[in-house]
């Protein structure tokens, strides 16, 4: 076998390293590749913005409006939705119900939509940051914002169906969505029922009275593994009756809340 000339060995030599460095071009892009698509999560749903998997937790809540908040409830009212919409971590289910003097036509949510997330977790690498500010500004900041619109124009409602709206909550959002995580019940209320299965407006009412009823077996409702914070609305002087806290308290023990706490919304 003839010798190779000092040509022929550096074409070799080059070809060798051509080789090499093409492989490891090749070896380099479909790495990238393969991190690009890792670091990329399933889309948002377009009609709940809520992840392909479904909800990571749920926050609901519940404000009563039968009779008209004054400007300090409005106020509170206000701070509370916000910090609310900055609390609620995306991929979480925000489902806000309003009840008034139109029960039967606000017994499915006002609003119900995924915290989407305002991009800040990304990188510009493997998302659109501008495209998911703008998401989350226009469909979920700016609706939430709405919520409280009205409130202090309300006109006061002939009934004040609160187990009724609380059941209706309950089957609408919290049983229906079944959510994975971490589920949160808000009532913004004056606690005050009134309607044919019960009233607080006469008599003070026991619990125990009330769950030996038929009513009681028909508004039962199951909050298993619920947290339920109750804001209190001071609308009347029954509001401070501790007869009021008492059955509620009880209510909710019954109902199998997770754990309840009761606040005063200021005004």
């Amino acid at each position: 076998m003839a010798r190779q000339t000092k040509l022929q060995k550096r074409k070799t030599r080059n070809n060798i390293l051509f080789s090499v460095f093409f492989f490891s071009v090749v070896v380099a892009g479909i790495a990238s590749a393969v991190w690009w698509n890792l670091q990329r999560k399933p889309g948002l749903d377009p009609v709940t913005l809520c992840p392909a998997q479904g909800p990571s937790g749920q926050r609901v809540v519940l404000i009563d409006r039968t009779d008209p908040f004054n400007l300090a409830q409005k106020t509170s009212l206000d701070i509370f939705i916000k910090n609310l919409v900055n609390d609620t971590p995306p991929g979480h289910l925000l489902s806000v119900y309003v009840l008034d003097d139109d029960f039967q036509a606000n017994t499915k949510p006002l609003f119900e939509l995924c915290n989407p997330g305002d991009g800040q977790d990304k990188s510009e690498l493997t998302a659109n940051l501008k495209a998911l500010k703008q998401q989350y500004l226009k469909h979920f900041i700016e609706p939430m914002s709405s919520v409280t619109e009205g409130m202090m124009n309300a006109q006061p409602a002939k009934e004040s169906p609160i187990l009724e709206m609380l059941q209706l909550v309950n089957l609408n959002s919290i049983q229906k969505q079944k959510v994975n995580g971490e589920v949160r019940l808000y009532v913004l209320s004056d606690m005050l029922q009134n309607s044919k299965a019960l009233t607080m407006y006469g008599k003070p009412v026991t619990f125990d009275t009330y769950a030996a009823s038929y009513a009681s077996s028909k508004l039962f409702v199951d909050f298993s593994q619920v947290t339920v914070e109750v804001h209190m609305v001071n609308n009347s002087p029954r509001t401070l009756n501790p007869l009021l806290l008492d059955f509620w308290k009880a209510y909710f023990e019954k109902a199998h809340v997770k754990s309840v706490s009761f606040h005063a919304l200021s005004g």
